[in-house]
């Protein structure tokens, strides 16, 4: 057989072949697929939600960077860059304080670039602003694969990803880092009682854990493993103020392994703590698949909030052991 009859043409697909719907298709497939975005930019993405409201309007994707805690948006679209999703950038990013302002698109009028430049130019060193061309490809019949590159980033970029590289290979922080970086930015009451969810979540056994991360500020993850199972509930972050992420809807997107009767059940044990009945309602209008970060205060200064949330911790355990646990053979 001729060699040369193996080799096929790489044809270039329209985004809107791929994705119909902005809001219902593009935007889902980012959050899913936050690793895909999280090559180009150079960071360690962990997006939490979709449809995050920024006062009467609704941001596409919000989340962080787990490598730096700082705070990612996500605004993307399926045509060629304008100027009202410029202007709903801008909107978003005075509206959440963002470390990285993400904007996606098929392709970016000069115009648009050189706004965004002009903003890397203007803006301090803690302010970036990002442009992401997205180009969908594919060979004969074969699956779809989308292409992202970097149409705008700020100066020096490559050279501090390459630094961070350095540094997510490194060492983790540890709890001798975490609370004193907690006491720095939280009130006495709010210190006290992380640490008395991390000392709960360490009473819960040899199935659950606590992860540090090598973010540039302290920061812990609690985690569970039952059988093939692993799942992240809450983390705390010490980067700019003390906030709580709420995983709980994580765990039940990552193969459904929760029921949506479970995650009710939870909603009602724990919403009516300061943050959580919005979070939680949230998460339950697109599927449990938000993970909303929530101020640490006034959560953790509410009357008895650290015991309910180990308590709801201890029987989620629980139910996700149950759910890994392998059914009894059939006697039959």
């Amino acid at each position: 057989m001729d060699d040369r009859r193996l080799i096929g043409r790489l044809n270039a697909v329209p985004a809107r072949e791929v994705w119909r719907h902005e809001a219902l298709d593009f935007t889902p497939w980012l959050l899913d697929n936050a690793d895909v975005l999280s090559e180009v930019l150079g960071l360690d993405l962990e997006l939490d939600a979709a449809e995050h409201a920024v006062g009467d309007f609704s941001l596409d994707l919000i989340g962080r960077d787990r490598l730096s805690g700082d705070l990612v948006i996500v605004e993307n679209q399926l045509e060629p860059s304008d100027h009202t999703h410029l202007g709903q950038i801008m909107t978003y990013a005075g509206g959440t304080d963002a470390a990285h302002v993400v904007w996606v698109a098929p392709s970016f009028r000069p115009e648009h670039r050189r706004a965004l430049e002009w903003l890397n130019e203007r803006t301090d060193e803690a302010t970036r602003f990002f442009a992401v061309e997205v180009k969908v490809v594919r060979i004969g019949d074969s699956p779809y694969a989308p292409l992202l590159s970097l149409a705008v980033q700020p100066n020096d970029w490559g050279k501090q990803v390459r630094t961070r590289a350095v540094q997510r290979s490194g060492t983790t922080w540890s709890p001798e880092d975490l609370m004193p970086a907690v006491r720095a930015e939280a009130t006495p009451a709010v210190a006290d009682a992380i640490g008395a969810l991390i000392e709960a979540h360490n009473r819960l056994g040899p199935d659950a854990g606590l992860y540090y991360g090598a973010a540039q500020a302290p920061s812990v993850t609690a985690t569970m493993v039952a059988g093939s199972l692993r799942t992240q509930p809450w983390s705390i972050f010490t980067h700019r103020g003390v906030v709580w992420t709420l995983n709980l809807d994580w765990i039940h997107k990552q193969g459904r392994v929760l029921s949506a009767d479970f995650m009710e059940s939870l909603a009602a044990e724990l919403g009516d703590l300061p943050g959580l009945a919005a979070a939680f309602e949230s998460g339950r209008s697109v599927g449990w698949r938000r993970r909303p970060t929530i101020a640490a205060d006034p959560l953790f200064t509410h009357p008895g909030a650290v015991e309910r949330i180990a308590s709801a911790m201890d029987r989620l355990l629980r139910e996700l052991q149950a759910t890994a646990a392998p059914l009894p053979l059939d006697p039959s």
